[in-house]
């Protein structure tokens, strides 16, 4: 039996890689009669630069979201003139506190340094996942970094969070680094949500990053007005397109001042990696990510991944941290059908923070794995 491992990762408690390993030990240590390839997913966000190979992992040194300090990863091929960068590793919402999180302050600078940092390097081509971002500000600070200028009516500069972009009257794109001009951007997002409206950026994202409901509106409000500043300066109405409210608006960023190009994460990924050829040779595919919900279904990698299993009849086992089953009681057959068996891989009632414990998720990541695969091997003696 072929078995193709490929789950994503389970946010705040274990990678992609390090669930698959797990999954391969087990199933290996246990049954002779299996074989296991481990396939390392993301679709944009936390884990991106783990899919990629023919690139040196390298750190620098720039600011987080909450203008701290901080080391980060990014991939490098300096043969090609080709870096990727993985935004949830710079500016990413899982390195901040609860009180941290606060979308009227987090900035995007940080990511700016890095890109400003890789174009003196002689970098043209930049690979940027957009998910899991701490940040609501159209990309202000970053742009910043790279020679585009906002300022307000007293010609204060204006670079962080929602509180400085809503004072934001005069673009200056006299100074942006030569450089940029001769780069370009692929831009993986898993979202094709647009920058403003009650399916923009404000309203479906940002309160996950500390923006309280009440706020919605009139923060919608301020991104609607920048948005026009910058169609006035450019020429260009990116507002309403797909994409343009990934990562706090950050597609909407690199649609107008980058030359960029706006690709789906799991499409990218499955091309990418050749999951489809990979698939055709499997039995099994073991699959999952930390939430079982509706929005699996929105274009998320493991549901993608399905629907190629499905392709070519292949069985498809879930594993998630949780399962909200009041949330895919309304979804249609043919979605229903994409999941042969999901699990959730709690073994009692505990606390969200045990659960994400590393020790605790793989304890009980191998527990369900070998209680599913017990499963088969007791239906194919029947």
């Amino acid at each position: 039996m072929k078995v193709l491992i490929a789950v994503n990762e389970f946010k705040g408690s274990l990678t992609s890689l390090e669930i698959g390993e797990i999954i391969s030990d087990k199933l290996t240590s246990n049954y002779d009669y299996i074989s296991s390839i481990v396939q390392p997913i993301a679709d944009g966000g936390d884990g991106f630069l783990s899919i990629f190979q023919g690139f040196n992992k390298e750190k620098f040194t720039t600011i987080n979201a909450a203008h701290e300090e901080c080391d980060v990863n990014y991939l490098i091929n300096l043969e090609k003139k080709e870096a990727v960068i993985e935004v949830a590793e710079v500016i990413g919402i899982k390195y901040l506190t609860e009180e941290q999180k606060n979308p009227h302050i987090t900035t995007t600078v940080g990511l700016g340094k890095l890109i400003s940092f890789l174009l003196d390097k002689g970098i043209e081509h930049f690979i940027i996942g957009l998910g899991g971002s701490a940040t609501n500000d159209c990309g202000i600070g970053m742009l910043n970094e790279l020679g585009i200028k906002f300022s307000d009516e007293y010609g204060a500069t204006c670079k962080h969070g929602i509180n400085e972009l809503k004072k934001i009257s005069n673009i200056n794109t006299e100074l942006v680094n030569d450089k940029l001009k001769n780069s370009r951007f692929t831009i993986i997002s898993d979202v094709n949500n647009p920058l403003i409206g009650p399916n923009g950026s404000t309203y479906v994202f940002s309160k996950q990053k500390g923006l309280k409901e009440i706020e919605f509106q009139k923060v919608d409000s301020y991104i609607e007005r920048f948005a026009n500043l910058v169609n006035i300066k450019t020429n260009l109405n990116n507002a309403l397109k797909e994409g343009s409210g990934a990562a706090g608006g950050l597609g909407f960023a690199f649609m107008t001042f980058c030359n960029a190009t706006i690709q789906s994460g799991s499409q990218f990924m499955i091309n990418y990696l050749g999951l489809e050829e990979i698939i055709q040779k499997m039995d099994i595919i073991v699959t999952g990510e930390g939430k079982l919900d509706r929005q699996s279904y929105m274009g998320k990698a493991p549901i993608e991944i399905a629907k190629i299993a499905k392709k070519f009849n292949k069985k498809v086992i879930f594993l998630a941290g949780s399962i909200l089953d009041d949330e895919l009681k309304d979804l249609s057959p043919e979605d229903e059908n994409l999941i042969d068996a999901s699990f959730s891989i709690q073994r009692k009632f505990t606390s969200l923070n045990t659960a994400m414990n590393k020790k605790v998720s793989k304890a009980n990541i191998e527990n369900t794995i070998i209680q599913i695969f017990n499963l088969l091997e007791f239906y194919n003696e029947y």
